[in-house]
């Protein structure tokens, strides 16, 4: 085990938050340009033109007054309809959630520079769907205190009321969940009333609205009586803020109760700092965005969560990654790089900067071949291509063999201090090296808390290296969907390969937590090398600490409660 792991941690993350900006440019206030909170009109066009003039005004500071702002678009409102009453079929993310399919931007802030949203108090109350906040092509931008809600959830709730031979009835409030019509759609998912935790079942054949308040749902599965049952009419769709292409952006007090798709996204930027980000449901509700609460493709910098509250999502609470490139050949030293079988979450190109390292890897096991640094780099985004220009031949092969992955873009991590309760999938899905997870509450996630490694099958790179995870609680974790090594707490592995992988993932330390399985394991480390897990308590699980493929590991101090 390396010493450095420690040391090199500590020091990239031991500032603790604090972020305060100066106001060095005009102060605007949105009511200046007629949106007034409270009065029950539409404030779109007012909200649109205030982030118009402030975004083109270096320095400038938004003010929303607290209250209530309602925002309306006729598109949105179009896309919203359809996507619930069946218009689009099951396959509502397969219509919307392409590149060129229309969308809403509702405060579009694209390239600011030292601009703050300030709107403690606020709530942005949205009719219709939208990439809520667009910060693209930005710089040094603040979003502070605002809360983003839908009036009507892109989800429908309904209690259980009802089991049948090969279906159940469930019943909902028609007055919240309008739109429904004979079609109805919907991924499901169900909510266990007691205890709040989510669960999945079986398959669905098939969905019809009884009458206005009652929906039937064709399964052989049997979900308890007083239960919910939660239909949610998209899976990917746009998030509700989208960070692009931008730098140094500051997200803080801001609460995202509800979202077609993810909470946020960010993609191809530099440091991120998200302080007291709540993703959570509203009073009364039980689900907050219908997938991931946070995701980061391909960023560098550094990319911090911290005094977050995350629950109620229909994925992880972050997933920090890059991709496997597929690669087809162009002359002797340029290539295409291509995302297969992958989400493309911000729907953008994505591209390498000159001077980027590019690794090759077997797609056989992701063990490295060979290294390019990046010479010049062309972009079409008519015909959706990115070419790489290297900075030597390509001698190793057919590129059939190889994936490619930009290992310049792996930021450093900071997740501390957050708590997560009731939600579908991980809490924190890592592939990216320096990396800082301690003093988070994590309980009731389906899948394994954290979890450490590339995902082949997903495309997503890559294993993590230079890890600390120290003084966690994980209780209840690891029971459903999303668990890997059937691990409760932690798990560090490779998925998705054919053969036998090497020990990607490097410089580990595990100590100081407090893991309450409800799984085989509370551990489970694969494919890893330089692992220390130390001083932690575990119960609940047959075998505390599972290995495979594995080297310099340390086990000491593990306090077993039976």
């Amino acid at each position: 085990m390396k010493r450095l792991i420690c040391v090199l941690i500590l020091l990239l993350h031991s500032v603790v938050f604090l972020h305060c900006y100066a106001e060095t440019g005009e102060r605007v206030d949105v009511s200046s340009f007629g949106a007034v909170p409270n009065d029950g009109l539409d404030d779109s066009e007012a909200i649109r033109k205030a982030c118009d003039y402030c975004r083109h005004r270096k320095g400038a500071v938004l003010f929303f007054p607290p209250g209530l702002y309602n925002y309306r678009d006729s598109l949105a409102l179009k896309i919203e309809k359809e996507a619930i009453n069946g218009a689009y079929g099951e396959n509502v993310q397969g219509t919307l959630f392409k590149p060129d399919a229309p969308y809403v931007k509702a405060l579009d802030l694209a390239g600011a520079e030292d601009l703050v949203i300030d709107a403690g108090g606020a709530t942005l109350l949205l009719d219709g769907w939208y990439e809520v906040i667009s910060i693209v092509g930005a710089r040094n931008v603040t979003v502070k205190g605002l809360s983003i809600t839908y009036r009507r959830p892109p989800n429908t709730v309904g209690k259980i009321m009802k089991l049948n031979e090969k279906s159940f009835d469930m019943q909902i409030d028609p007055e919240r969940y309008y739109y429904l019509d004979e079609v109805v759609t919907g991924r499901i998912h169900y909510v266990d009333a007691v205890k709040k935790t989510l669960y999945t079942g079986g398959r669905c054949f098939g969905k019809e609205l009884l009458s206005k308040d009652m929906i039937r749902i064709y399964t052989d599965f049997k979900p308890s009586i007083g239960d919910y049952c939660v239909l949610r009419h998209s899976g990917h769709y746009r998030p509700a803020i989208m960070i692009k292409e931008s730098s140094d952006v500051f997200i803080e007090d801001v609460k995202i109760h509800s979202q077609p798709g993810m909470g946020i996204v960010g993609h191809l930027s530099e440091n991120i700092t998200m302080n007291n980000l709540q993703v959570i449901p509203e009073a009364g509700a039980v689900i907050s965005t219908n997938t991931d609460a946070t995701h980061f493709t391909s960023c560098k910098g550094r990319i911090t969560i911290e005094n977050c509250k995350f629950g109620g999502q229909g994925d992880d609470c972050t997933n920090i990654h890059n991709y496997y490139y597929t690669i087809v050949p162009q002359t002797k030293r340029s290539v295409e790089i291509k995302i297969q079988n992958a989400d493309l979450h911000a729907l953008s190109l994505d591209y390498p900067d000159v001077g980027d390292t590019l690794l090759v890897v077997n797609k056989s096991n992701l063990i490295e071949r060979e290294r390019f640094v990046v010479q010049q780099v062309d972009t079409s985004v008519a015909d959706w291509k990115v070419c790489v220009t290297l900075d030597k031949d390509w001698l190793i092969g057919s590129p059939d063999l190889f994936y490619m992955t930009n290992i310049t873009r792996r930021p450093s991590v900071r997740i501390t201090n957050n708590t997560v309760k009731s939600h579908l999938a991980r809490a924190f899905l890592i592939k990216s090296k320096n990396v800082l997870i301690n003093k988070n509450v994590i309980q009731n996630s389906t899948g394994t808390a954290i979890q450490l490694g590339a995902e082949a099958g997903w495309r997503e790179s890559g294993p993590v290296e230079n890890v600390l995870i120290e003084n966690n609680w994980i209780s209840g974790c690891g029971y459903a969907q999303g668990t890997q090594g059937a691990s409760s707490g932690i798990s560090v592995a490779v998925s998705g390969v054919k053969e036998k992988t090497g020990l990607l993932n490097k410089n580990i330390l595990i100590r100081n937590n407090v893991i309450e399985a409800v799984n085989e394991h509370a551990i489970a480390i694969e494919d890893a090398e330089d692992v220390q897990i130390v001083n932690n308590d575990i119960s609940g699980c047959l075998q505390p600490v599972y290995m495979n493929n594995t080297q310099s590991v340390v086990v000491k101090n593990i306090r077993y409660l039976e």
